[in-house]
């Protein structure tokens, strides 16, 4: 379903992965302090920065809602956004970052692309003027995150990260319930995720691993006023090998 909102450019992916609350471009800035209200049929003109699994996701969704149209994506391996835009008549593909970032098209980046290099890139489309669509986390040290959001702020532009998990009806059920007093204060929650297969060894060598990668999902979503200590565990299974690891912070 389709969300019109304007001088907001908020394309959240939902659980579904097929599903997007979206908005018409963003305003002149002088309108951006507007309330929210049913705008015209312009379409948001996106360029995807990524075109491995997550991108491809993202290029799916984008060209089912009639408020965006995805205009340009990239990748290192040109035959891989080569391949991602001709299923999509009169997109464009190139292997230059730069160009989706630049391209005179596109109104929103959407940054799909291995986590240690998400920082550059919304420096980078802040600078362009361009809001931006970023898959999670924002970064993969804190101090960049801080900085990034700091620097779209002080541009103008929105910055929204993919934390989608937020919509899920289960989700807003268990936070309504706690909001409301349904179930009382929290004192422990439990969150396991799994994937059906591990990404690959390159990706995880810079992605910050599967804490910053993954668990963020379940720590973004423990809905406690304060948290004074964060356990996590890792178990990877495979045919002849298993390996474990644990992190701690409080």
């Amino acid at each position: 379903a389709c969300l019109h909102m304007k001088g907001a450019v908020v394309l959240a992916l939902a659980s579904s992965a097929a599903a997007l609350q979206c908005a018409p471009r963003r305003a002149p800035p002088a309108a951006r302090a507007a309330p929210l209200t049913m705008v015209d049929d312009n379409p948001i003109g996106v360029g995807i920065i990524g075109a491995g699994r997550i991108g491809l996701v993202h290029l799916e969704a984008l060209s089912s809602c009639p408020d965006a149209r995805p205009v340009i994506i990239s990748n290192p391996t040109l035959s891989k956004a080569k391949a991602a835009a001709e299923t999509y008549p009169g997109m464009a593909w190139t292997s230059d970052d730069t160009e989706v970032i630049n391209h005179p098209d596109v109104d929103a980046v959407w940054i799909c692309s291995p986590s240690q290099f998400h920082a550059e890139q919304i420096t980078a489309a802040a600078n362009a003027g361009k809001d931006i669509f970023c898959e999670k986390p924002i970064a993969t040290e804190l101090d960049e995150t801080i900085q990034s959001v700091l620097f779209a702020r002080e541009k103008g532009v929105k910055l929204m990260v993919a934390l989608q998990r937020r919509f899920d009806p289960n989700f807003m059920r268990v936070k309504s319930a706690i909001m409301d007093g349904e179930i009382g204060s929290p004192v422990q929650i439990r969150l396991t995720s799994r994937d059906p297969s591990p990404p690959p060894k390159k990706y995880v060598e810079g992605g910050g691993g599967i804490f910053k990668d993954m668990a963020i999902h379940d720590l973004e979503l423990a809905p406690c006023p304060r948290v004074f200590s964060v356990c996590g565990h890792c178990v990877s299974l495979f045919p002849r090998r298993s390996t474990t690891s644990t992190w701690l912070a409080s």
